[in-house]
């Protein structure tokens, strides 16, 4: 006979949910993409548990840990409004009539102390947006972390929430490594994407050390 899985199976979910959750700009929450991973996880370990007379709540931990590995924060918002953007660009290319494009994408990635005491890495984004027209393009950026053997380990793709139009805007991601990414190289990449077609990709590379000494990055 199975033992009775539920109530450790919810602490388990609960504490993998709740580490899941992002606030958007607006206020709302959002449960990251890989939580649907760490409550299978959760699922699987306490169900095996059960079987095998294991402790469920210790197999529900352990698989929510496999099925979540990475810390994830993401925001968007508009830092200069579609008449300053297209007039500064105006003296350098001819500004559409009936259409919204990229004209600019910067990126820079720096290290901060995280709430917990721990570093944690933050990438912050820049894209300018000129010309006019009722059609707001769809604007996404995607955060893709390659290993050694250049094999994905990673991958996120944000919508930016905040585009209306032609503008400035900025996007702030941020997310720790986990233990196992010490004393590794790996690549990130971010792509920015307009209509799903990448405009431009931006690669770092970077190695993670201790705790205390963060990690090491250049632009490749």
């Amino acid at each position: 006979m199975l033992k009775n899985t539920s109530r450790p199976a919810v602490a388990a979910l609960t504490l993998s949910m709740l580490a899941a959750c992002a606030t958007n700009p607006d206020g709302s929450v959002r449960m990251d993409q890989r939580a649907s991973g760490a409550i299978a996880g959760a699922l699987t370990g306490c169900a095996l548990a059960a079987v095998t007379g294991g402790d469920c709540a210790r197999g529900a931990v352990v698989g929510a840990i496999a099925g979540f590995i990475i810390g994830w924060h993401f925001e968007s918002k508009k830092t200069a409004e579609a008449k300053a953007v297209n007039q500064k660009y105006a003296k350098k290319q001819k500004i559409p009539k009936n259409e919204v494009k990229p004209a600019a994408f910067t990126s820079n990635i720096k290290q901060k102390p995280a709430s917990d005491g721990q570093r944690e890495i933050e990438v912050t984004s820049n894209t300018d947006l000129i010309g006019h027209g009722d059609k707001v393009p769809e604007v996404k950026q995607r955060y893709a972390i390659y290993d050694e053997k250049n094999e994905l380990v990673e991958e996120k793709t944000e919508t930016l929430a905040a585009v209306d139009g032609a503008g400035s805007y900025q996007t702030k991601s941020s997310f720790k490594a986990p233990a196992s990414a010490k004393g590794k190289k790996y690549r990130m990449e971010t792509t920015l994407l307009v209509d799903d077609k990448t405009y431009q990709k931006k690669n770092y590379s970077i190695s993670w050390l201790d705790d205390t000494a963060g990690f090491q990055l250049a632009l490749r």
